[in-house]
């Protein structure tokens, strides 16, 4: 097994988000029936003089003690070759009641995490093109080219989401490299003809053509788990390889607080 490096993530009123501050003084309060425990974050010295400095006000007072929930799990992967990966995370909530949220579940939601980064993904490589920088020469023409991607990302998530819904099916089966092919090719039929100047006849419902022609379209294979290479050179050493994950629920080693969570 290899053991990487702890991991922190902030789950605050159900949002995912990167915390650094979440490496400060932390201490338990209670342990939970599920596994999970309370804690205090407490804003240490050195996490107040950042903020004083960021905010430019050396005078802002300590932060409140905020009472959270943490969750400590670790994740096996085991690939059809034998290669077995176990990392640890810690994710800290607000969401405080271990029955409504149990910790399993929250722990299972670190995969849905990867949603953004693939729309980040689809965004930086799909709609804007690989190696391709933006076009605007200032900042207000950078801030408007970088709307009108985010808009063609929406425009096509929405419409392979259209389609799945008519489909009765999950719309991370729908390709979104195709469907973004399908509407700019939808795009470009419409336009004027440069030889004639006539506009092509168009059908009567045109988004119900297109929702037909995405739903033509190869779907992804349903529950994908594997694992490769980012880079060229990785993959051509580390071959895709499907994969099985198994969550575990640990007890975090954090120092006992002599608070009760109600103190």
């Amino acid at each position: 097994m290899i053991n990487l490096p702890v991991r922190w993530l902030g789950i605050f009123s159900g949002f995912w988000c990167t915390n650094s501050d979440a490496e400060g003084p932390l201490k338990s309060l209670q342990a939970l029936p599920d596994g999970s425990e309370l804690v205090m974050l407490h804003e240490s010295d050195g996490m107040r003089a950042r903020r004083r400095r960021q905010a430019g006000d050396p005078a802002a007072p300590r932060l409140p003690d905020t009472m959270a929930r943490l969750v400590t799990f670790t994740v096996t992967a085991r690939t059809r070759s034998g290669r077995t990966k176990t990392t640890l995370i810690r994710v800290l909530t607000t969401l405080l009641d271990h029955e409504a949220f149990p910790a399993r579940e929250i722990a299972a939601l670190y995969a849905e995490r990867w949603q953004v980064e693939i729309a980040f993904l689809h965004l930086k490589k799909t709609v804007r093109g690989p190696r391709r920088p933006l076009r605007g020469q200032s900042p207000e023409l950078a801030r408007q080219e970088a709307w009108a991607l985010l808009l063609i990302h929406n425009m096509t998530a929405t419409a392979a989401a259209r389609a799945a819904a008519l489909a009765g099916t999950d719309p991370r089966l729908i390709p979104f490299t195709a469907v973004l092919g399908l509407i700019r090719g939808h795009v470009t039929a419409d336009t004027c003809c440069r030889h004639c100047g006539h506009r092509p006849a168009r059908p009567d419902d045109p988004l119900a053509g297109l929702l037909t022609a995405i739903l033509a379209q190869p779907r992804h294979r349903p529950g994908r788990q594997r694992t490769s290479g980012r880079t060229p050179a990785e993959r051509r050493k580390r071959h895709t390889e499907e994969v099985d994950y198994t969550i575990d629920i640990t007890k975090s080693n954090l120092p006992q607080s002599d608070r009760t969570p109600k103190s």
